[in-house]
């Protein structure tokens, strides 16, 4: 039996990263990973901009009073003032270079005399007060955002806030799953209940599968997903077919000593592979590189695919997507009672649900069968084959 992180190190050495897709527009580039680091086209902004609703200055004016010479709302082109005049202007609006200071709308007094305005200023305005310089967002040349990232909506907005029109990102990992078992239903349209009285069992793992690309790799597309039966001839076409356009391979259930074992032969058939992981829940599951290609043969009981898909695909997923990996978002809470079942030297995973005053209690039902534990969870509680945590320590729970 081998330790996780040895069995990820060993798996991730010959797999290869996805092309780049080349120059990809900035609007369509969110859930994308960067094959180049983004950099600031020119100087933002390019001239002194607005930050507030008031009266644009020449701060070498101030104090005194001044003529209010016309408006500049955002979206239009200021025009040009005299020595001694101001501009109301709304915040966001560029202003001619020589206006330096803004004073703010409620902070001005207000003068009407022979049909003109005027604004009292009584005192000195600092330069650049209220007023972005040129520059201030961003200088030309300045790193935005690095090479192998996962562009986030956010950062979308914030591209396209200095001028950015486009960017170098990779395409999309293409993932297909098998689920093998003749014992197996996908029908949708059929009630769960009414399968489990027939005694089928409701194919639930490309759900699992789907959650986890939603929350985790956006970066990833579900191309493809079926259910096999245990049919030698059908699970090695599928299995191949399957490999022919896909980035990555996930099987569910087929990874046991059974006759009909045919995904665990292709896996070992690989360039590289690892299998026998040393956790609780999740064996069998086996890792397999193909010609720079991902396999994950994972087990079939839900609770062990979850731990599989979490701890086992999850940092490869990263390494075939080209991109930075990223920590799980967590929350750090207090255990209340003992982990039952630790076993040292396995990685194990429980399920967790967390309350508003920060502790942690474990959902556990004996048994890796039993899915029902699932409802109602909050996070997942990774633990490397050392740790041992106990009643009243702090424990990072990951997020679902």
């Amino acid at each position: 039996m081998i330790r996780v992180k040895e069995g990820l190190e060993r798996v991730s050495r010959c797999l290869h990263p996805v092309p780049g897709a080349g120059e990809v527009r900035v609007w369509d580039a969110a859930g994308l990973v960067l094959e180049d680091d983004v950099r600031a086209p020119e100087d933002y902004p390019p001239v002194p901009k607005a930050e507030y609703d008031g009266y644009a200055v020449r701060s070498a004016d101030t104090p005194g009073e001044l003529r209010v010479a016309g408006s500049a709302p955002l979206g239009t082109r200021a025009p040009e003032v005299r020595p001694g005049e101001a501009l109301y202007v709304t915040t966001g609006a560029y202003l001619p270079s020589y206006l330096d200071a803004i004073v703010p709308q409620e902070e001005a007094r207000v003068v009407e005399r022979d049909g003109s305005t005027y604004i009292r200023v009584e005192e000195r305005v600092r330069p650049w007060s209220y007023v972005d310089p040129p520059g201030y967002h961003a200088r030309k040349g300045d790193l935005m955002v690095a090479r192998g990232r996962v562009l986030t909506r956010v950062d979308v907005v914030a591209l396209a806030s200095v001028g950015i029109d486009a960017v170098r990102a990779r395409r999309r990992v293409r993932v297909r799953a098998l689920s093998v078992g003749s014992e197996l239903a996908r029908d949708r349209d059929v009630p769960p209940s009414s399968l489990l009285r027939r005694g089928v069992i409701p194919e639930s793992n490309s759900l699992l599968l789907e959650w986890y690309l939603a929350l985790r790799a956006p970066f990833a597309e579900l191309v493809g997903s079926k259910v096999l039966p245990d049919d030698p001839a059908v699970i090695s076409r599928e299995a191949e077919r399957a490999l022919e356009d896909a980035d990555v391979l996930v099987t569910f259930g087929g990874s046991g000593p059974s006759s009909v074992d045919f995904t665990r032969r292709l896996a070992e058939s690989a360039d590289c592979s690892a299998g026998d992981f040393r956790m609780k829940p999740g064996k069998p599951a086996k890792l397999a590189a193909l010609g720079g290609k991902l396999i994950a043969v994972l087990p079939g009981h839900p609770l062990a695919a979850l731990h599989a898909l979490t701890r086992l695909l999850d940092p490869l997923m990263y390494l075939v997507a080209g991109a930075t990996h990223r920590p799980w978002p967590s929350r750090r809470a207090m255990l209340l009672e003992e982990l039952p079942e630790r076993k040292r030297g396995f990685a194990q995973q429980y399920l967790v649900r967390l309350s508003e005053g920060g502790t942690a209690t474990v959902v556990y039902k004996h048994g890796t069968g039993v899915t029902s534990k699932l409802a109602g969870v909050d996070g997942l509680l990774n633990l490397d084959e050392d740790d041992a945590p106990g009643p009243g320590d702090y424990v990072e729970v990951n997020l679902i």
